[in-house]
């Protein structure tokens, strides 16, 4: 997977991002690196609107550790937690309905750890403000190459993706603050089966 980010991002559709082009001077200057910063280098909580499969809109909450290298991923109206231990390799998805743990591998070939740039041809479009937080709009093919911009932060919380213009992922809050180690494994009295 190119970034880290669209890992969360189930689905293609919707609408577009902020108006990179009309912010103000006060919005975060144009970044001097080639690439963004895709993997948080914070602990964060972000709630992200998307478009649902009919069109409607839905909520994905994900929380970031950044010591652990931890994802966690919730999708609104879902039975299942998916927890990403990046450091490992591994996915866990949580059952919440038959209270189990199943683990396989993470997709993805690589990792691009917190304050290092991506790898991938990227080009900087312009600054931007989502959920009241400044980032930097960057262009880039997602996995099948097609074109996608992508807001960023400085510490790397991805804000915003479209994809044609058509949302894939925004930010609706973005709260930076340490996470609870727990909230990264599975609950008590989950049974795990590893594949």
């Amino acid at each position: 997977m190119k970034t880290f980010a669209l890992g969360l991002a189930l689905g293609l559709s919707g609408v577009g991002m902020c108006h990179a082009a009309e912010q103000s001077a006060s919005v975060q200057s144009a970044s001097p690196l080639s690439a963004p910063y895709v993997t948080p280098g914070v602990d964060a909580d972000i709630d992200y609107v998307m478009n649902g499969p009919k069109g409607q809109k839905m909520h994905q909450r994900m929380r970031w550790s950044a010591a652990l290298l931890r994802q966690r991923v919730e999708l609104e109206g879902s039975a299942t937690v998916m927890l990403t231990d990046y450091r490992n390799h591994k996915l866990m998805v949580l059952n919440t309905v038959d209270h189990s743990a199943t683990v396989v591998a993470a997709p993805g070939d690589s990792f691009t750890p917190p304050g290092v740039s991506a790898p991938g041809e990227w080009r900087q479009v312009g600054p931007a403000v989502i959920a009241g937080q400044q980032c930097i709009v960057w262009e880039s093919g997602d996995n099948a190459k097609q074109p996608t911009d992508f807001c960023y932060t400085a510490d790397g919380l991805l804000l915003g993706a479209t994809q044609g213009g058509r949302l894939v992922v925004q930010a609706h809050s973005v709260t930076r603050s340490p996470q609870d180690t727990s909230l990264f494994d599975p609950p008590l009295g989950y049974h795990r089966q590893d594949h």
